[in-house]
């Protein structure tokens, strides 16, 4: 699957033959992710929108109108990650609660692994939580914008 611009949503079973997907939004997609049998499909003005087999697309709440730019699964749990210190997390990917991060710094890089979600953002931001829900703040040696993030077991 990959995602894009515009609403646009693509499927292969192959990776050779892609196939559009009516997502029912115009809005950019930034991220997408997978985990406990559902896709979740992240992106500008707090989109976000879920599938059970990635042809049919449903809308979903997310309570916040920042761009989402990161999104994973971990721990049994979906958290998604944006501008302005945004951070939402979700059991199910149908119900998003807002989660303190404490930095109003975009959070520009997000992933998820080793038991730990870790996302980073402007000014060398570097945030890690074992839940999703409690945020902290690890020390960077630059102040420099980071934009990825790749954590791995």
């Amino acid at each position: 699957m990959t995602i894009g611009d515009n609403g646009t949503i693509l499927t292969s079973t192959d990776g050779t033959t892609w196939t559009s997907r009516t997502s029912g939004t115009s809005n950019d997609f930034l991220d997408v992710t997978y985990g406990n049998s559902t896709f979740v499909a992240v992106g500008n003005s707090g989109t976000i929108l879920t599938s059970s087999d990635g042809t049919g697309w449903t809308t979903r709440t997310s309570g916040t109108t920042e761009n989402l730019l990161g999104v994973d699964y971990g721990m049994s749990t979906f958290v998604a990650v944006g501008k302005n210190g945004t951070i939402l997390t979700s059991a199910d990917g149908i119900t998003w609660t807002s989660r303190a991060s404490g930095t109003t710094n975009h959070l520009t890089g997000f992933d998820y692994g080793n038991s730990i979600f870790v996302a980073v953002g402007y000014s060398g931001l570097i945030l890690t939580s074992t839940d999703g829900i409690t945020w902290t703040s690890r020390t960077s040696s630059t102040s420099i914008r980071l934009t990825g993030v790749d954590y791995k077991e």
